[in-house]
């Protein structure tokens, strides 16, 4: 519902509520964030948890990696975090696929040898379902999924129906 409300010059506003899409409001919640997000509840009210529903790490970031990142976001004063390339930062791109040849071989028992430009560096993993989905399917296309399958993928699935 609308409502007036006067600008700093006087003038009239019209404030507006931006309500969800149709589409994300057919999509099922994924229910281990709304477990999460009870446990929190209770912790927040000081009832002790015990976190059992997501695959958390327990552990901090290895100390090299807070080292860096400390470095990183204390450098010169003038020194800009800017974006990085859309698909990560192409040394660590290198990296990975550095590791995968000395991790892993092909079917030939060579190093399974990856381009980087093939790798992409994501947030998490249902940030990189988002991407491989988009890439791979159209709407309306039929996808099977497995029923012991991640639960997120029927969730990023139907939001892109």
């Amino acid at each position: 519902m609308a409502s007036e409300k006067k600008s700093e010059d006087g003038g009239s506003l019209e404030e507006k509520v931006l309500l969800p899409s149709q589409r994300s409001m057919q999509v099922a919640s994924f229910k281990v964030m709304d477990v999460l997000r009870r446990a929190n509840e209770l912790q927040a009210s000081g009832v002790p948890v015990l976190h059992c529903e997501v695959g958390q790490p327990q552990s901090g970031a290895p100390v090299r990696v807070a080292e860096a990142a400390i470095k990183a976001l204390s450098g010169p004063p003038r020194q800009v975090m800017g974006y990085t390339d859309a698909f990560g930062l192409p040394a660590l791109r290198a990296k990975i696929a550095q590791h995968y040849a000395a991790k892993y071989t092909s079917s030939a028992g060579d190093a399974l040898a990856v381009d980087p430009k093939q790798i992409v560096v994501t947030t998490g993993s249902s940030g990189a379902f988002l991407l491989a989905f988009t890439a791979c399917f159209d709407t309306g296309d039929a996808v099977a999924i497995a029923s012991s399958g991640y639960p997120c993928y029927r969730n990023i699935l139907s939001a892109l129906a």
